[in-house]
């Protein structure tokens, strides 16, 4: 991997010169699972998963044991690798809405599911990822799949997650509600927080809900690592960001990268959005 240099050494690869092979890729995502309209909407300002959204590309499957997805998997944006020894840098993000939100392209690390919101005990299970391997700045959140029949209880319950840190193994977050009115709708992803002095997440181990929430729902936790943001203040007006002239620099996709969407609600709505992002190569 070379580094970039300067703005006429981004010109030249963003019209193809030095094998750039810039790439220019759309994408948008509609307020339908497996053709049916979505019937759980966003709660405001709480952060809302896009991936089992339709659109294009297509949807991405609700997994249902531990996976590390890639750029071949269904639901992200399915960008070519680069070539000869190359690396990807993402130069803009443009995003529009139905509604006012903001848009977070990131990098799915790891996900499953298939976890139960009515057991009590540990629900153990070996979650690590293969990209951003040091933890550091990596997320992780309980994302809630499917539409109405497969959301969580009505009572509200509290959980906790074990997983390794850059600091560390074996540490627990502090607790968050899942179930009931606002924490168990469908495409929810609630963040989970790390504990005091953690920097990141490197691999997730085990679940514990300290009392049924009274629906066994579909659930599973996710590693993500953040890219960039746009925000879209208005229904219908772009949000755009510039990376080769703005800070906080530009951006590497790393190789096999999931790039995908999450979306964080302005409105009680379930959006459509639609954008795109340009790469180059070096």
């Amino acid at each position: 991997m070379t580094a970039l240099v300067d703005l006429s050494d981004l010109v030249n690869l963003s019209t193809g010169g030095n094998s750039g092979t810039p790439d220019l890729r759309p994408f948008f995502k509609i307020a339908r699972h497996d053709g049916a309209a979505v019937t759980a909407v966003p709660i405001l300002g709480r952060p809302y998963s896009l991936w089992r959204y339709d659109g294009s590309p297509g949807p991405g499957a609700a997994p249902t044991t531990w996976v590390n997805p890639d750029n071949t998997t269904s639901g992200g944006l399915e960008q070519a690798d680069p070539g000869g020894g190359r690396q990807k840098w993402l130069l803009s993000l443009l995003a529009s809405g139905s509604l006012p939100g903001a848009l977070l392209l990131y990098d799915r690390l790891g996900h499953n599911g298939n976890l139960d919101a009515t057991v009590t005990s540990a629900q153990s299970f070996t979650g690590s990822i293969t990209r951003y391997t040091d933890g550091i700045g990596n997320w992780m959140w309980m994302e809630i799949y499917g539409n109405t029949t497969t959301i969580l209880g009505a009572t509200a319950r509290t959980m906790t997650v074990q997983y390794d840190a850059p600091e560390g193994t074996n540490h627990t977050s502090p607790a968050v509600v899942i179930g009931g009115t606002a924490f168990r709708e469908g495409n929810q992803a609630r963040l989970v927080p790390l504990a005091a002095g953690d920097t990141g997440v490197i691999a997730v181990d085990n679940v514990d809900i300290d009392t049924s929430t009274g629906t066994a729902g579909a659930f599973g936790i996710t590693i993500a690592h953040p890219l960039a943001w746009a925000a879209i203040g208005i229904n219908g007006a772009p949000g755009w960001r510039d990376f080769a002239t703005g800070l906080p620099g530009i951006p590497e996709i790393m190789t096999d990268a999931c790039l995908s969407l999450l979306w964080m609600p302005g409105s009680v709505t379930a959006p459509d959005v639609a954008g795109t992002i340009f790469t180059v190569e070096k």
